[in-house]
């Protein structure tokens, strides 16, 4: 439709071929299927009326598309299309045909990016801040994948300074408690269970005995500590359906001189300055709000120079786009990181960075008071165990990643329709409940008349028709503005559809040739339900109950 609605523009003016054609639903059906404002938005350019760009527009609309039933132009100068029955029909074909594939394109050609997610340092389990950003990347690889790139995700380990001396100091603590010593806890190290579980471990593990003095020293704990949390968010992750194709740590990244060859590199350049005894990188220079330090004046690295190295490396590893999902706590890096890839030569928009905003836990209709510094909150795991994992990664994404999310437990382990995740993954399971008595009818599902399809003309079945068609789109569209809440949004909509369709509409009757076409309708739904249910890494049951 876009195609030829710019084949008519032509005429009117050649310079109006890049104005995007926004192409929206009427919310009244008697408006058409789909409407365009487009006469509106062209009004000032050409200096006439909506009306009578929109009477033009019209005039020079293909006559030959066998999809179209009309057009209308109604005041100011919306453009409304009506399409014929047949050419929302003809979708469900398609759909039994290419299963599991329907929705996928080409469109990204191969083109390659390495997505980098959660990256939570391995100082402490994971949170639901962190379940957030998994569930995004998540859905974001599966779709960037359906839309033909090569996706290769990475873990970025934050395993090196000040952090990994508390946590060898909190847990030296800890474990010297456990000796009945008596031990100054550190200022700010980690207070959580999982300190004291780590001691637990080291004193169950090793006798003092075994470790001359010196091998207890800060360094032990910090290395005992990073690998037996790293061990739990792995495991987490696995549990949550989240696989990482690499692990990357800081600590190469220095321990290879990394970091130091670029800091020198920058410097040669004139890209980095010396100043009250601190190095600092010129980013003001290349759009940041300010220079920032990269090597303090006692010589410690900042976080940002491992940044700078990280990201350095991920471009000469070949990756043509670079994504990564951050929480918002860090929208202040976001300029500088890419100021960093400009003043390298590189291009910046390489670069995206999306922003996660936070999840607040609800509990009996009441905020769960957390405390990360105290050591007081729900991990990931509690909440997997709770909820499971595909209510949570459902309900993860059920909103924009940059808008604040409420995440109400006992909503999210109802087995009703006012939980969104059930609901949706109920329409597939009433689906498959609907083919199995097919079936035992005597149906054959895998040989349906495929024909049969034209008796669809209900105005449920039409509405379920378009909605189908839309769905190659929505993916299309998830995936290049990086938004997978489209997604639930549109399973959302086409689980309402079909139990509406289901509950006024008797499927399997004495006329066989309808029973055909609305076994049709209902396989290609539960084909839709179920490849959208992948994208987001969530289940399709066959079997459901309900409270």
């Amino acid at each position: 439709m876009q195609e030829a609605i710019h084949v008519t523009q032509k005429p009117l003016s050649k310079n109006l071929q890049d104005i995007p054609i926004v192409l929206t639903v009427p919310k009244n059906e008697s408006y058409g299927d789909y409407a365009t404002n487009l006469a509106m938005n062209l009004s000032k350019t050409l200096k006439q009326s909506p009306m009578k760009i929109a009477e033009s527009l019209v005039r020079n609309f293909p006559t030959d598309l066998n999809w179209l039933e009309k057009i209308e132009v109604v005041k100011p100068g919306f453009i409304n299309f009506f399409l014929k029955d047949k050419a929302l029909q003809d979708i469900l074909p398609v759909i039994i045909t290419q299963k599991e594939a329907f929705g996928q394109n080409q469109r990204g050609k191969g083109g390659e990016i390495l997505l980098e997610f959660v990256s939570a340092n391995p100082t402490g389990p994971l949170h639901i801040g962190h379940g957030r950003g998994a569930a995004l990347g998540g859905a974001l690889t599966n779709l960037l994948k359906a839309t033909g790139y090569q996706v290769t995700t990475e873990y970025y380990l934050n395993d090196l300074g000040t952090q990994m001396e508390t946590l060898g100091r909190s847990i030296q603590a800890r474990f010297r408690e456990l000796q009945g010593e008596v031990d100054l806890f550190p200022e700010n190290g980690y207070k959580g269970e999982y300190i004291k579980n780590i001691a637990a471990d080291i004193l169950q593990e090793n006798s003092t005995e075994a470790f001359a003095e010196s091998s207890l020293d800060v360094s032990f704990f910090s290395r005992y500590g990073r690998q037996a949390i790293l061990k739990d968010i792995q495991e987490d992750l696995e549990t949550f359906g989240i696989r990482f194709d690499h692990w990357f740590s800081e600590e190469s990244l220095v321990r290879q001189g990394l970091v130091e060859n670029l800091i020198q590199a920058m410097e040669d350049k004139g890209l980095i300055y010396r100043k009250e005894g601190a190095l600092w990188f010129k980013s003001s220079t290349f759009g940041d709000e300010k220079d920032r330090v990269v090597v303090r004046a006692n010589g410690a690295l900042t976080y940002f120079a491992s940044d700078m190295a990280y990201h350095l490396q991920k471009v000469n590893r070949g990756y043509q786009r670079l994504i990564d999902i951050w929480g918002a706590d860090h929208h202040g890096y976001v300029q500088r990181l890419k100021a960093a890839l400009q003043s390298l030569g590189h291009d910046p928009k390489a670069l995206t960075v999306i922003l996660v905003q936070l999840v607040t836990l609800i509990r009996e209709g009441k905020p769960v008071a957390m405390s990360t510094r105290a050591g007081e909150f729900i991990t990931l795991r509690e909440v997997l165990d709770e909820v499971g994992k595909d209510a949570a990664r459902y309900i993860f994404l059920t909103r924009r990643s940059d808008s604040p999310l409420d995440f109400d437990l006992d909503l999210a382990k109802k087995q009703s329709n006012e939980n969104p995740v059930y609901y949706v993954q109920y329409a597939h399971a009433r689906v498959c409940s609907v083919l199995d008595v097919a079936r035992s009818q005597g149906f054959e599902i895998e040989s349906l008349d495929l024909t049969t399809v034209h008796r669809l003309n209900s105005p449920e079945e039409r509405r379920l028709c378009k909605h189908l068609s839309e769905y190659p789109e929505e993916v299309n569209q998830a995936a290049m503005k990086l938004e997978p809440h489209r997604i639930t949004f549109y399973l959302g909509e086409l689980a309402a559809q079909f139990h509406y369709y289901y509950n006024h509409h008797r499927i399997i009757q004495a006329d066989r040739e309808l029973s055909d076409s609305r076994l049709i309708l209902s396989l290609a739904v539960g084909t839709v339900i179920k490849n959208a249910l992948n994208l987001l890494g969530v289940s399709a049951p066959e079997k459901m109950v309900r409270e």
